[in-house]
């Protein structure tokens, strides 16, 4: 594994996020790389035991990578500041909700040449890459 390359998964406190963090391990495998995880929860929630959170922490674990865990009112911003610091290879994402906030596109703009894949609630991984 190569310890300058980095597939960065971001994922919300949803059972479903569990393939996310699978899809960023194959990811992370087929190019030598490390896994980490990252997830921001409202600062309401601070304090509070979230299980699902813990179990992803646990799984990424499992598959040797680390996880961060925010709390902020803003995740887009938070999760870039993080994308910002680390340089991730591949960023990996769910798909948008019906009530998405645009976080995919937002993150896209403000890292437009870092490729983003996309995983659907089957486990499918849709790949946004940059434009040449």
């Amino acid at each position: 594994m190569d310890s300058d390359k980095l597939v960065l998964v971001c994922v919300t406190a949803q059972k479903s996020s569990e393939n996310l963090v699978k899809a960023g391990k194959d990811i992370a495998e087929k190019n030598k790389a490390a896994l980490e995880v990252v997830s921001v929860l409202p600062t309401k929630q601070c304090g509070e035991n979230n299980q699902i959170i813990e179990d992803l922490f646990q799984l990424s674990k499992s598959y040797g990578g680390e996880m961060a865990v925010y709390f902020n009112d803003d995740p887009t911003l938070t999760v870039s500041a993080h994308i910002a610091k680390r340089k991730p290879l591949t960023i990996v994402t769910g798909f948008p909700g019906e009530n998405s906030n645009d976080f995919i596109n937002l993150i896209r703009s403000l890292f437009p040449s870092t490729p983003i894949s996309m995983v659907n609630t089957e486990g499918t991984v849709y790949n946004i890459v940059p434009q040449s």
